[in-house]
């Protein structure tokens, strides 16, 4: 089942409503940072100048001896305002303990009796004040002179006790030293952002001895950000509905109705073509941009592809007749070469077996073995040079005149020579061909052979093992006219065995460019020495098989063994008794 897509319209949709989001996320951390960074600034300046005029009044009170007094202004502050709280019936306690007090003490009390009046007045008049006080800062808590809540217009007691809360300690320790960090900070207090001003005061003796606070609310800065990021968004969100709009028009009109005419014709293309129509493909498409060339170039691709596939009909037509005529030269080719085997059943002097393999459809290689006389066998190996249907020839063209002149001339040697000038005086193609000719007289066992630069032969002889005789090398066949050939004879023994190959079994190369080489031949051949002159050439072949592996074969391969057992009995084969 073909996954489901969307189309292009809803994607484009869909990337603007991304898009959105974007703008709506930046604008708003732009917008809201640069508000938020101006409205601090002005409840910084409007801070300050609280701390400041409350700093004056409070230099207008004797704060140090206020500050001496702290154990009885706590108890008679405590006292009277738990008795103020419920006047009518406290009155008379009041009265006594403010006489009780002393002038002193009663002075000192009036004093800030008359700042508490001047803040709540101000508390009024400065309705951003939440929280205005006078304290001296401790190393564990903080140590409230005068405090005043603005927001409820209520005092509390002189020289409370209070732990510190968030960032207080720091800025009031700071300030305490003469090393105020920040004239403005902020931070979080039951769950309400303030932000607090400060401002030292000062003795007789020019030593800090409390500090002055205002605290403001400045959570109406979140509240602010609030409204404009919806205003931002309900913008953003019109943008978009409007440009979706348009978009979405545009889209459908340049975009997916064109791509959608462009899909249809494709199909139509495609059906043509199979149907084996030849109708040109055109296309009513006009926007007069990318899509437009596209279109004209879906036209003239049809045209391009409409002549690749009769050239391609033509190509396919002439490889298969290329194919069926490679198919009859490799039928020649092998009819060509020996093929019933044992070739000479009435003749027990000699078991043999050749094959050959060509490294493409046909090759260049090939064996032959004939008879002269009623006693005189020809041997024949030979490798043209180059591959495929030129070597095929050229190798047919060559055995022919192997055969003929080695019917009619008397030595091997005389047919090399003979063949040599045939070719060099016919051949125009710069090819050749590397010969081993041997001629075995049955009966006495005498083998004459002319070898035209073709690998060495291996004998083995009875009881012994397979080796490579290094016999005299001639010029390849098809080189130098006129060359002289020679020949060389040996006297093979009952049980000799003799092994013909061309190069293309020592050079077989495996996938690391290794070649098999005659060492390893070697061996393969004495793993068979009893086997038939089939078993040795189907081991050998086993033998490279394995080593070649994956690699391609890159030559023929072509392969002769014979027996020669005289007048002996040859050995009956596997599984008859004699």
């Amino acid at each position: 089942m073909s996954e489901k897509k969307r189309s292009i319209g809803k994607n484009i949709i869909f990337r603007l409503a991304v898009l959105g989001v974007f703008l709506f996320v930046g604008t708003g951390l732009a917008a809201g940072i640069g508000m938020y960074q101006q409205n601090l600034k002005i409840y910084r300046k409007a801070a300050a100048s609280y701390v400041n005029i409350l700093t004056y009044e409070v230099d207008m009170v004797n704060i140090s001896e206020i500050i001496q007094h702290e154990q009885e202004l706590h108890e008679i502050g405590s006292k009277l305002k738990a008795y103020y709280e419920d006047y009518e019936t406290n009155e008379e306690d009041y009265r006594k303990l403010k006489e009780e007090t002393g002038k002193e003490l009663s002075d000192l009390y009036r004093e800030w009796g008359e700042i508490d009046t001047f803040i709540v007045g101000f508390g009024n008049l400065c309705t951003d004040i939440r929280y205005a006080y006078v304290a001296i800062p401790k190393e564990d808590e903080m140590v409230y002179i005068w405090d005043s809540d603005l927001e409820g217009l209520t005092m509390t007691t002189p020289f409370n006790h209070f732990p510190y809360i968030g960032k207080e300690k720091e800025h009031f320790m700071a300030a305490m030293r003469g090393e105020v960090m920040e004239d403005f900070f902020t931070d979080y207090s039951g769950g309400e952002l303030f932000g607090t001003a400060l401002s030292p005061i000062w003795d007789e003796n020019d030593q800090i001895c409390a500090v002055v606070a205002v605290d403001i609310s400045v959570s109406s800065i979140r509240q602010a950000l609030l409204k404009l990021l919806v205003n931002i968004a309900l913008a953003i969100l019109m943008i978009m509905l409007v440009s979706m709009t348009v978009y979405h028009y545009v889209a459908q009109k340049k975009i997916v109705n064109p791509i959608v005419k462009l899909t249809r014709a494709a199909d139509n293309l495609v059906n043509n073509l199979q149907r084996g129509d030849s109708e040109p493909f055109t296309v009513d498409v006009h926007t007069g941009d990318e899509i437009d060339v596209l279109a004209r170039s879906f036209e003239s691709m049809d045209l391009k592809l409409l002549d690749y596939i009769r050239e391609n009909a033509a190509i396919t037509a002439e490889k298969e007749r290329i194919g069926t005529e490679l198919d009859l030269a490799k039928r020649i080719q092998a009819d060509m070469l020996p093929q019933i085997f044992p070739p000479f059943p009435e003749r027990h002097e000699i078991d043999l077996y050749a094959s050959m393999v060509p490294a493409r459809d046909v090759g260049g290689d090939f064996y032959d073995f004939f008879m002269l006389d009623e006693n005189r066998l020809a041997l024949v190996i030979a490798d043209v040079s180059g591959k495929g249907i030129p070597a095929a020839l050229f190798m047919m063209m060559s055995k022919n005149m192997v055969q003929n002149f080695a019917q009619t001339l008397d030595s091997p040697a005389a047919v090399l020579r003979r063949v040599n000038n045939r070719i060099c005086r016919n051949t125009q193609t710069q090819m050749f061909v590397t010969i081993w000719l041997g001629v075995l007289d049955l009966k006495t066992g005498l083998l004459t052979a002319a070898n035209a630069g073709h690998e060495y032969p291996v004998f083995m002889e009875p009881g012994g093992d397979y080796r490579i005789v290094k016999d005299k090398h001639g010029l390849v066949a098809g080189g130098v006219e006129g060359y002289p050939y020679t020949e060389y004879q040996m006297q093979l023994a009952p049980g000799t065995r003799l092994f013909l190959y061309t190069d293309g079994l020592p050079e077989a190369t495996d996938t690391g460019e290794k070649m098999f080489g005659t060492e390893r031949m070697l061996k393969a051949l004495n793993e068979v020495k009893d086997g038939t002159p089939k078993d040795v050439l189907d081991h050998v072949t086993e033998c490279v098989t394995a080593f070649v592996g994956d690699a391609p074969q890159f030559d023929d391969t072509t392969m002769l063994c014979l027996n020669y057992y005289g007048n002996e009995t040859p050995p009956a084969p596997a599984g008859v008794e004699v």
